[in-house]
């Protein structure tokens, strides 16, 4: 019990970043933010013909259209598909959920399921859940089960001080509304202040620790700044697997590389929304596309002879035609 106690007070520390002086927040910095990423967009947007759907710009359709525009237009079109590791991130997601809120998790199996079934189930998780072997879900029961004691001994519940906010939602329209930036985000702490940074932004991954969770959470901090008016001051991604807090904080340099990446991404799902042939960036996932049956070159970068179905393409340059 000692050791659990340390242990939150250790991560509660970094997570207010004690004995670093909070950065003064610029007045002008949110502003230059938005109009930087909306003349940007202007050439782009002006390209999409009337009547096309919101483009909208989140870390998901960001991800997927930098590695390779034709792979996201693909994949929209596909039907979302549920995994066990997905369900297991969404019934940790839940019970994480419920120990900031009330500090006390008692089944965590059955208490991730309730969750579903007061909140809705968009992904269709407890359908999935009660389809699997019953092998596997033993399996995934036991797995929850050890993310949730990670969780219990060593995340601390949060004051009421701290304003804790779980799946806050961020948006950010722009250039009159035909572009959204749009996050949701596990935990935030904090509100935003005049003077000082004072926001932490936190996201829960039940996966293993991966360098491009990093972009995730700059992407945002770039909306909370766009939203409030000012930077958060500390942006976090914690591991329940391992009980790992990878944390950060948050200077303009982040923002400008968040704003960066973004703006290309946005550029890039404007032009597929205005029905631009999508480009072809072979990649390590090509193997795994569901729009493999129809790229060539995602063909030749994953070695494999999947029949062609009609796509515009010729075998000898990989090219629209």
């Amino acid at each position: 019990m000692v050791a659990s106690v340390l242990e939150r007070d250790g991560l509660l520390r970094r997570l207010r970043g004690d004995g670093v002086l909070r950065p003064a927040i610029d007045p002008g910095l949110a502003g230059g933010l938005r109009d930087w990423l909306e003349d940007g967009l202007v050439e782009s947007v002006a390209t999409l013909p009337a009547g096309t759907d919101v483009v909208r710009v989140n870390k998901e359709s960001l991800n997927q259209v930098l590695l390779c525009e034709a792979h996201f237009d693909a994949g929209r079109k596909a039907p979302r598909m549920t995994t066990v590791e997905l369900a297991r991130g969404s019934l940790v997601d839940a019970l994480f959920r419920q120990w900031v809120t009330t500090g006390v998790i008692d089944d965590p199996w059955g208490d991730a399921l309730a969750a579903f079934e007061v909140d809705g189930d968009r992904d269709g998780v407890l359908a999935f859940v009660a389809g699997l072997p019953d092998t596997i879900r033993r399996r995934l029961t036991a797995e929850v089960s050890e993310h949730a004691v990670v969780i219990t001994q060593r995340w601390p519940v949060p004051s009421p001080a701290w304003l804790p906010r779980t799946q806050e939602r961020l948006e950010v329209p722009l250039c009159g509304g035909r572009v959204v930036l749009a996050g949701v985000v596990d935990l935030v702490l904090g509100s935003p202040a005049q003077d000082r940074a004072s926001v932490c932004l936190v996201e829960l991954k039940s996966g293993a620790r991966r360098i491009e969770h990093r972009p995730d959470l700059h992407f945002y901090a770039l909306l909370e700044t766009l939203r409030s008016g000012a930077p958060p001051f500390r942006i976090a991604t914690y591991y329940t697997g391992t009980g790992e807090l990878d944390a950060e904080p948050v200077g303009e340099d982040i923002l400008v590389g968040a704003l960066s990446r973004a703006l290309d991404g946005a550029i890039r799902l404007c032009r597929v929304a205005a029905g631009v042939e999508p480009a072809r960036q072979p990649n390590h996932l090509c193997a795994w596309c569901v729009g493999l049956p129809a790229c060539v070159p995602g063909q030749k970068r994953a070695g494999t002879d999947v029949p062609l179905v009609s796509s515009g393409q010729t075998e000898s340059d990989g090219e629209p035609v």
